[in-house]
Protein backbone atom coordinates (compact mmCIF):
# COMPACT_ATOMS: atom_id res chain seq x y z
CA UNK A 1 0.00 0.00 0.00
CA UNK A 2 2.85 2.34 0.92
CA UNK A 3 4.64 1.55 -2.35
CA UNK A 4 1.51 2.34 -4.37
CA UNK A 5 1.03 5.60 -2.45
CA UNK A 6 4.61 6.62 -3.20
CA UNK A 7 4.05 5.74 -6.85
CA UNK A 8 0.97 8.00 -6.98
CA UNK A 9 2.81 10.87 -5.28
CA UNK A 10 5.80 10.55 -7.63
CA UNK A 11 3.55 10.38 -10.70
CA UNK A 12 1.57 13.44 -9.57
CA UNK A 13 4.74 15.44 -8.93
CA UNK A 14 6.22 14.42 -12.29
CA UNK A 15 3.00 15.30 -14.11
CA UNK A 16 2.89 18.66 -12.32
CA UNK A 17 6.50 19.40 -13.27
CA UNK A 18 5.92 18.45 -16.93
CA UNK A 19 2.71 20.52 -17.01
CA UNK A 20 4.82 23.57 -16.14
CA UNK A 21 7.97 22.71 -18.11
CA UNK A 22 6.43 21.64 -21.45
CA UNK A 23 4.44 24.86 -22.12
CA UNK A 24 7.61 26.86 -21.32
CA UNK A 25 9.85 24.59 -23.39
CA UNK A 26 7.61 24.68 -26.47
CA UNK A 27 6.17 28.17 -25.87
CA UNK A 28 2.53 27.10 -25.82
CA UNK A 29 -0.34 28.61 -23.87
CA UNK A 30 -2.09 26.94 -20.97
CA UNK A 31 -4.84 25.86 -21.32
CA UNK A 32 -3.77 25.09 -24.86
CA UNK A 33 -5.96 25.79 -27.89
CA UNK A 34 -7.47 22.53 -29.12
CA UNK A 35 -6.06 21.23 -32.37
CA UNK A 36 -2.58 21.18 -33.95
CA UNK A 37 -0.39 24.25 -34.11
CA UNK A 38 1.16 24.75 -37.53
CA UNK A 39 4.24 26.86 -38.19
CA UNK A 40 4.12 30.00 -40.30
CA UNK A 41 6.16 28.66 -43.21
CA UNK A 42 4.21 27.16 -46.13
CA UNK A 43 6.05 25.03 -48.66
CA UNK A 44 5.57 26.42 -52.19
CA UNK A 45 6.92 23.51 -54.24
CA UNK A 46 3.91 23.22 -56.55
CA UNK A 47 3.28 26.95 -56.82
CA UNK A 48 6.86 27.33 -58.07
CA UNK A 49 6.51 24.33 -60.38
CA UNK A 50 3.38 25.76 -61.99
CA UNK A 51 4.98 29.15 -62.58
CA UNK A 52 8.15 27.61 -64.03
CA UNK A 53 6.77 24.75 -66.13
CA UNK A 54 3.30 26.20 -66.87
CA UNK A 55 1.43 22.94 -67.51
CA UNK A 56 -2.12 23.04 -68.81
CA UNK A 57 -3.01 19.66 -67.32
CA UNK A 58 -2.02 18.68 -63.77
CA UNK A 59 -2.39 15.02 -62.79
CA UNK A 60 -2.51 14.67 -59.02
CA UNK A 61 -2.65 11.69 -56.65
CA UNK A 62 -0.86 9.39 -54.22
CA UNK A 63 1.57 6.51 -54.87
CA UNK A 64 -0.95 4.75 -57.13
CA UNK A 65 -0.63 7.44 -59.80
CA UNK A 66 2.99 7.16 -61.00
CA UNK A 67 2.89 3.41 -61.80
CA UNK A 68 -0.50 3.79 -63.50
CA UNK A 69 -0.16 6.76 -65.86
CA UNK A 70 2.34 7.49 -68.62
CA UNK A 71 2.73 11.27 -68.42
CA UNK A 72 4.33 11.65 -71.85
CA UNK A 73 1.61 9.61 -73.54
CA UNK A 74 -1.15 11.66 -71.88
CA UNK A 75 0.53 14.86 -73.06
CA UNK A 76 0.92 13.53 -76.58
CA UNK A 77 -2.66 12.29 -76.81
CA UNK A 78 -4.31 15.37 -75.29
CA UNK A 79 -2.09 17.97 -76.89
CA UNK A 80 -1.54 20.05 -73.76
CA UNK A 81 1.53 20.33 -71.57
CA UNK A 82 1.06 17.84 -68.74
CA UNK A 83 2.68 17.44 -65.34
CA UNK A 84 2.21 14.43 -63.05
CA UNK A 85 2.46 14.73 -59.25
CA UNK A 86 2.43 11.40 -57.40
CA UNK A 87 2.79 11.88 -53.63
CA UNK A 88 3.11 8.63 -51.63
CA UNK A 89 1.22 8.57 -48.36
CA UNK A 90 -1.05 11.51 -49.14
CA UNK A 91 -4.84 11.80 -49.20
CA UNK A 92 -7.60 14.33 -49.72
CA UNK A 93 -6.67 16.58 -46.78
CA UNK A 94 -3.16 17.38 -48.00
CA UNK A 95 -4.46 17.61 -51.59
CA UNK A 96 -6.90 20.27 -50.41
CA UNK A 97 -4.05 22.18 -48.72
CA UNK A 98 -1.85 22.06 -51.81
CA UNK A 99 -4.74 23.27 -53.96
CA UNK A 100 -5.59 26.06 -51.49
CA UNK A 101 -2.09 27.21 -50.54
CA UNK A 102 -0.18 26.46 -53.77
CA UNK A 103 -2.16 25.76 -56.92
CA UNK A 104 -4.77 28.54 -56.83
CA UNK A 105 -2.16 31.07 -55.66
CA UNK A 106 0.17 30.45 -58.60
CA UNK A 107 0.43 33.07 -61.35
CA UNK A 108 0.02 30.25 -63.85
CA UNK A 109 -2.86 27.96 -62.96
CA UNK A 110 -3.54 24.70 -64.79
CA UNK A 111 -6.63 24.63 -66.98
CA UNK A 112 -7.40 21.10 -65.82
CA UNK A 113 -6.73 19.45 -62.46
CA UNK A 114 -7.21 15.67 -62.57
CA UNK A 115 -7.27 14.10 -59.09
CA UNK A 116 -6.85 10.33 -58.78
CA UNK A 117 -8.29 8.64 -55.69
CA UNK A 118 -9.71 5.35 -54.45
CA UNK A 119 -12.95 4.48 -52.70
CA UNK A 120 -14.14 6.99 -50.04
CA UNK A 121 -10.83 8.87 -49.85
CA UNK A 122 -12.27 12.21 -51.04
CA UNK A 123 -14.70 12.54 -48.13
CA UNK A 124 -12.71 11.38 -45.07
CA UNK A 125 -10.89 14.48 -43.76
CA UNK A 126 -9.31 12.63 -40.81
CA UNK A 127 -7.59 10.03 -43.00
CA UNK A 128 -3.78 10.22 -43.08
CA UNK A 129 -3.49 13.35 -40.94
CA UNK A 130 -1.78 12.15 -37.77
CA UNK A 131 1.49 10.43 -36.86
CA UNK A 132 4.05 10.61 -39.65
CA UNK A 133 1.45 12.13 -42.00
CA UNK A 134 1.18 15.22 -39.77
CA UNK A 135 4.63 16.36 -40.89
CA UNK A 136 3.46 16.43 -44.52
CA UNK A 137 0.32 18.34 -43.52
CA UNK A 138 2.38 20.89 -41.57
CA UNK A 139 4.52 21.65 -44.61
CA UNK A 140 1.53 22.99 -46.56
CA UNK A 141 -0.68 24.28 -43.73
CA UNK A 142 -0.79 27.71 -42.11
CA UNK A 143 -1.75 28.53 -38.50
CA UNK A 144 -4.79 30.34 -39.93
CA UNK A 145 -6.17 27.26 -41.73
CA UNK A 146 -9.12 27.01 -39.34
CA UNK A 147 -11.24 24.84 -41.64
CA UNK A 148 -8.41 22.29 -41.75
CA UNK A 149 -8.02 22.28 -37.96
CA UNK A 150 -11.74 21.91 -37.39
CA UNK A 151 -12.54 19.22 -39.97
CA UNK A 152 -9.37 17.14 -39.96
CA UNK A 153 -8.63 17.24 -36.24
CA UNK A 154 -11.19 18.71 -33.83
CA UNK A 155 -14.15 16.94 -35.46
CA UNK A 156 -12.30 13.63 -35.06
CA UNK A 157 -11.78 14.03 -31.29
CA UNK A 158 -13.83 12.68 -28.42
CA UNK A 159 -14.68 14.87 -25.41
CA UNK A 160 -11.86 13.21 -23.45
CA UNK A 161 -9.35 13.89 -26.21
CA UNK A 162 -10.38 17.56 -26.30
CA UNK A 163 -9.86 17.80 -22.52
CA UNK A 164 -6.44 16.14 -22.80
CA UNK A 165 -5.44 18.49 -25.64
CA UNK A 166 -6.35 21.53 -23.58
CA UNK A 167 -5.15 20.64 -20.10
CA UNK A 168 -2.52 17.83 -20.25
CA UNK A 169 0.63 19.27 -21.91
CA UNK A 170 2.46 15.94 -22.15
CA UNK A 171 -0.44 14.75 -24.35
CA UNK A 172 -1.09 17.91 -26.37
CA UNK A 173 2.63 18.40 -27.15
CA UNK A 174 3.29 14.73 -27.87
CA UNK A 175 4.22 15.32 -31.52
CA UNK A 176 6.74 18.04 -30.68
CA UNK A 177 8.18 15.88 -27.90
CA UNK A 178 8.54 13.04 -30.39
CA UNK A 179 10.29 15.36 -32.86
CA UNK A 180 12.73 16.44 -30.15
CA UNK A 181 13.50 12.85 -29.17
CA UNK A 182 13.90 11.90 -32.82
CA UNK A 183 16.33 14.77 -33.33
CA UNK A 184 18.56 13.80 -30.40
CA UNK A 185 18.54 10.12 -31.33
CA UNK A 186 19.25 10.76 -34.98
CA UNK A 187 21.82 13.56 -34.96
CA UNK A 188 23.86 13.95 -31.73
CA UNK A 189 23.83 10.17 -31.15
CA UNK A 190 24.75 9.52 -34.78
CA UNK A 191 27.63 11.97 -34.49
CA UNK A 192 28.95 10.31 -31.32
CA UNK A 193 28.53 6.68 -32.38
CA UNK A 194 29.12 6.88 -36.13
CA UNK A 195 30.95 10.19 -36.63
CA UNK A 196 28.13 11.08 -39.06
CA UNK A 197 26.84 14.69 -39.07
CA UNK A 198 23.25 15.77 -39.82
CA UNK A 199 23.78 15.85 -43.61
CA UNK A 200 25.35 12.40 -43.48
CA UNK A 201 22.48 11.00 -41.36
CA UNK A 202 19.81 12.46 -43.66
CA UNK A 203 21.51 10.98 -46.71
CA UNK A 204 21.87 7.59 -44.99
CA UNK A 205 18.16 7.59 -44.16
CA UNK A 206 17.24 8.37 -47.77
CA UNK A 207 19.45 5.57 -49.07
CA UNK A 208 18.20 2.98 -46.60
CA UNK A 209 14.51 3.79 -46.94
CA UNK A 210 14.32 4.65 -50.63
CA UNK A 211 11.45 3.03 -52.53
CA UNK A 212 13.62 0.46 -54.30
CA UNK A 213 14.61 -1.02 -50.93
CA UNK A 214 11.04 -1.51 -49.76
CA UNK A 215 9.19 -4.80 -50.06
CA UNK A 216 6.29 -3.77 -52.31
CA UNK A 217 4.11 -6.63 -51.08
CA UNK A 218 4.68 -5.73 -47.43
CA UNK A 219 4.07 -2.07 -48.24
CA UNK A 220 0.87 -2.89 -50.08
CA UNK A 221 -0.36 -5.04 -47.17
CA UNK A 222 0.34 -2.19 -44.75
CA UNK A 223 -1.54 0.28 -46.93
CA UNK A 224 -4.40 -2.20 -47.26
CA UNK A 225 -4.67 -2.55 -43.49
CA UNK A 226 -4.75 1.23 -43.07
CA UNK A 227 -7.35 1.46 -45.84
CA UNK A 228 -9.85 -0.55 -43.78
CA UNK A 229 -11.12 2.79 -42.49
CA UNK A 230 -12.17 3.77 -46.02
CA UNK A 231 -14.72 0.93 -45.93
CA UNK A 232 -16.12 1.58 -42.46
CA UNK A 233 -19.81 2.35 -42.05
CA UNK A 234 -18.95 5.92 -41.08
CA UNK A 235 -16.70 6.54 -44.10
CA UNK A 236 -19.22 5.09 -46.57
CA UNK A 237 -22.05 7.31 -45.32
CA UNK A 238 -21.69 9.87 -48.11
CA UNK A 239 -24.63 12.04 -47.03
CA UNK A 240 -23.19 12.45 -43.53
CA UNK A 241 -19.57 12.90 -44.62
CA UNK A 242 -19.77 15.25 -47.59
CA UNK A 243 -20.29 18.53 -45.70
CA UNK A 244 -17.63 17.54 -43.16
CA UNK A 245 -15.06 16.89 -45.89
CA UNK A 246 -12.87 19.15 -48.01
CA UNK A 247 -14.44 18.12 -51.33
CA UNK A 248 -16.92 21.05 -51.42
CA UNK A 249 -14.01 23.44 -50.79
CA UNK A 250 -11.89 21.84 -53.49
CA UNK A 251 -14.74 22.23 -55.97
CA UNK A 252 -15.30 25.85 -54.92
CA UNK A 253 -11.62 26.78 -55.18
CA UNK A 254 -11.34 25.26 -58.65
CA UNK A 255 -14.48 26.98 -59.93
CA UNK A 256 -13.42 30.37 -58.59
CA UNK A 257 -10.05 30.04 -60.31
CA UNK A 258 -11.33 28.70 -63.65
CA UNK A 259 -9.73 25.29 -63.16
CA UNK A 260 -11.62 22.31 -64.55
CA UNK A 261 -11.59 19.69 -61.82
CA UNK A 262 -11.83 16.03 -62.86
CA UNK A 263 -12.03 13.15 -60.36
CA UNK A 264 -10.77 9.70 -61.32
CA UNK A 265 -11.53 6.63 -59.23
CA UNK A 266 -8.57 4.29 -59.63
CA UNK A 267 -8.89 0.57 -60.30
CA UNK A 268 -7.76 -1.72 -57.47
CA UNK A 269 -7.76 -5.49 -56.93
CA UNK A 270 -8.69 -5.64 -53.26
CA UNK A 271 -12.12 -6.93 -54.26
CA UNK A 272 -12.62 -9.13 -57.32
CA UNK A 273 -16.36 -8.66 -57.82
CA UNK A 274 -19.30 -6.69 -56.47
CA UNK A 275 -20.27 -9.54 -54.12
CA UNK A 276 -16.94 -9.31 -52.27
CA UNK A 277 -17.12 -5.52 -51.81
CA UNK A 278 -18.13 -4.01 -48.44
CA UNK A 279 -21.79 -3.27 -47.97
CA UNK A 280 -22.46 0.36 -48.86
CA UNK A 281 -19.57 0.94 -51.26
CA UNK A 282 -21.68 0.87 -54.43
CA UNK A 283 -24.24 3.24 -52.88
CA UNK A 284 -21.44 5.56 -51.79
CA UNK A 285 -19.99 5.69 -55.33
CA UNK A 286 -23.45 6.35 -56.78
CA UNK A 287 -24.00 9.23 -54.35
CA UNK A 288 -20.55 10.62 -55.08
CA UNK A 289 -21.18 10.49 -58.83
CA UNK A 290 -24.52 12.25 -58.44
CA UNK A 291 -23.00 14.97 -56.25
CA UNK A 292 -20.17 15.59 -58.71
CA UNK A 293 -22.59 15.74 -61.64
CA UNK A 294 -24.71 18.31 -59.80
CA UNK A 295 -21.59 20.41 -59.24
CA UNK A 296 -20.28 20.15 -62.80
CA UNK A 297 -17.30 17.93 -61.98
CA UNK A 298 -16.57 15.09 -64.45
CA UNK A 299 -16.20 11.74 -62.72
CA UNK A 300 -14.32 8.85 -64.33
CA UNK A 301 -14.90 5.56 -62.50
CA UNK A 302 -12.30 3.04 -63.65
CA UNK A 303 -13.06 0.63 -60.83
CA UNK A 304 -16.60 0.09 -62.08
CA UNK A 305 -17.02 -3.50 -63.22
CA UNK A 306 -13.39 -4.38 -62.30
CA UNK A 307 -12.34 -3.97 -65.93
CA UNK A 308 -8.61 -4.24 -65.17
CA UNK A 309 -7.70 -7.94 -64.61
CA UNK A 310 -5.28 -9.07 -61.92
CA UNK A 311 -2.38 -9.64 -64.35
CA UNK A 312 -2.18 -5.87 -64.81
CA UNK A 313 -1.32 -5.30 -61.12
CA UNK A 314 1.96 -5.65 -59.21
CA UNK A 315 -0.07 -5.81 -55.97
CA UNK A 316 -3.62 -5.02 -54.88
CA UNK A 317 -3.20 -1.27 -55.47
CA UNK A 318 -0.42 -0.57 -57.96
CA UNK A 319 -0.48 -1.31 -61.68
CA UNK A 320 2.49 -2.92 -63.45
CA UNK A 321 3.97 -1.79 -66.78
CA UNK A 322 1.37 -3.69 -68.81
CA UNK A 323 -1.40 -2.24 -66.70
CA UNK A 324 0.11 1.23 -67.04
CA UNK A 325 -0.09 1.03 -70.82
CA UNK A 326 -3.71 -0.17 -70.83
CA UNK A 327 -4.90 2.23 -68.14
CA UNK A 328 -3.21 5.26 -69.74
CA UNK A 329 -4.96 4.51 -73.02
CA UNK A 330 -8.34 4.18 -71.30
CA UNK A 331 -7.70 7.38 -69.36
CA UNK A 332 -6.73 9.47 -72.36
CA UNK A 333 -9.73 8.24 -74.34
CA UNK A 334 -12.03 9.35 -71.54
CA UNK A 335 -10.25 12.67 -70.97
CA UNK A 336 -10.46 13.61 -74.65
CA UNK A 337 -14.18 14.17 -74.23
CA UNK A 338 -13.53 16.50 -71.28
CA UNK A 339 -10.29 18.30 -72.13
CA UNK A 340 -10.81 20.24 -75.34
Amino acid sequence: MKTFRNYLITSALLLGFLSVYIPIRYQTTYPRDIGPQFDERIRTTYLNMLNEEQPEILLFGDSMLAPAVDEALVEGQLGGKTHLVSLPGTASTIWYLIIKNNIVLAEHKPKHLVVFFRESMMTVPGYRTTGRYFEQIDEFAAPTDELLIQRAYINQMTSLEKFMEGYIPIYSSRWRIRQSLDYYIRYPLGKVLLDCNSTCMDYAGEVVFEESNLDITFLSDAIGAADDYLYSKEALDFVDQIDKSFLPEVIRLCKENDIQLVLVRMPIRRFYNSESEPSGLSVYVQNLGKYLEENGVPFLDFDHGKEMPSEYFSDTLHLNEQGKSIFTQKLTESLKAIIK
